[in-house]
């Protein structure tokens, strides 16, 4: 049966997921209609939500190396915590025209960008030591996400679109409470994380996952800033649109929760690959136009999807890099991603939706999607573990 789960640091970590994901289900969903009230166009959104992928390109790996450098990713992950708190302040406050919003989202996303990664690293490690499948304890991210749309939306219809940014705030302090209950893995030597990162260069299978991160991950994460422009352009309302999210993210927990079902039956990386190629075909998909209620009513495609896909990774980068470089690995992958991939899903999206219409954004973002099955096709037939050529 393995060790309960129930025990006090599984409650704290689980709490740290669930906060941290409350926070950006907060935000993201509905932050293209906050920048719209304020007179943002659809360029400038592209604009805006891509220069937090730009920091977070260099601030990811920034974190990761610190963390193992020192060895100590809860200090460095609280002090993330809180300065995503007073940055939200910030932003709600000072982010009054286009430039001044750019430059303080950067400041926000300095921050914020290592609470993944970091975070990630934390619940391997918890992993490690218990036994206890990935999948349990990065479903609470999945559920926090999915709770806060419904809560930051039933707040936003009661007050105005500014409270997401107190909720976010709210979420971050809470996130940081309950890591102080989480333990951290010390190595006796420091980690010399420069030579690290030469060694991570030279592995195939991790370079190529990268590749397909890129690809990938930026529309995953895109999505959620162009997803409630896509459900107006289909007839939706608005008030919907909470609803779409509280399904999409509530459908990614079960399938993270079952991740190691389909790991054991299929394999990490094919398991990886069909969730890529489920995201690719739902991307498309949107871009034909479906009515708002088939969107609705096959919501649970995202849990098969990203749901699988964002539980798996996190595996694979852990099981293809070395122990010691845990979560530099682990950042330059989200750099990859979430990063520069999500910067380059927003400001072409935004060119766009500008130009064609939301409804061509998402067929970019399918064909992204099919370009990065090309990595992930030879990491999963053709270039086994530890190996270095091409079998």
């Amino acid at each position: 049966m393995g060790k309960p789960f129930w025990r006090r640091e599984s409650v704290c970590i689980s709490g740290l997921f669930l906060f941290i994901y409350f926070a950006l289900g907060a935000l993201y969903p509905l932050l293209s209609h906050y920048l719209k009230s304020i007179g943002m166009s659809g360029t400038q959104i592209g604009l805006i939500v891509s220069v937090g992928p730009i920091v977070a390109i260099f601030a990811q790996p920034f974190w990761g190396m610190l963390c193992d450098r020192f060895q100590m990713s809860r200090q460095v992950l609280s002090g993330i915590l809180l300065g995503a708190v007073a940055a939200s302040f910030l932003l709600l406050w000072g982010g009054k025209s286009f430039i001044a919003f750019a430059l303080l989202y950067g400041v926000l996303h300095f921050f914020q960008s290592g609470a993944v990664p970091i975070s990630d690293g934390l619940a391997l490690g918890y992993v490690t030591r218990t036994g206890i499948e990935f999948g349990r304890i990065r479903q609470w991210g999945a559920i926090g996400f999915a709770l806060a749309t419904l809560v930051a939306g039933m707040l936003v219809d009661a007050f105005w679109l500014g409270v997401i940014f107190y909720v976010y705030a709210f979420a971050q302090f809470s996130a940081f409470l309950f890591l102080q209950g989480v333990q951290t893995e010390r190595s006796v030597e420091a980690v010399n994380v420069f030579k690290g990162l030469s060694e991570l260069i030279r592995l195939p299978r991790y370079m190529l996952f990268l590749a397909s991160a890129f690809l990938i991950f930026g529309p995953i994460n895109a999505h959620n800033i162009f997803f409630g422009l896509l459900y107006e352009q289909l007839g939706g309302q608005i008030a919907g649109i909470g609803l779409a999210f509280l399904l999409f993210a509530g459908s990614e927990a079960p399938f993270m929760k079952w991740s190691g079902f389909f790991i054991k039956r299929l394999g990490l990386e094919k398991t990886i690959f069909i969730a890529a190629l489920v995201s690719s075909l739902r991307w498309f998909w949107y871009g034909t136009g479906p009515t708002p209620f088939a969107v609705l009513a096959l919501f649970f495609i995202q849990g098969f999807s990203a749901g699988l896909y964002l539980a798996s990774a996190a595996q694979f980068v852990r099981e293809n890099a070395p122990d010691t470089l845990r979560v530099t690995a682990l950042a330059v992958y989200t750099s990859m991603g979430l990063g520069l991939g999500s910067m380059a899903a927003n400001v072409v999206g935004g060119m766009l939706v500008d130009t064609y219409g939301v409804l061509r954004t998402y067929t970019f973002f399918g064909g992204l999607t099919v370009l990065g099955l090309v990595p992930l096709t030879l990491v999963t037939w053709f270039i086994k573990r530890k190996s270095t050529v091409l079998q």
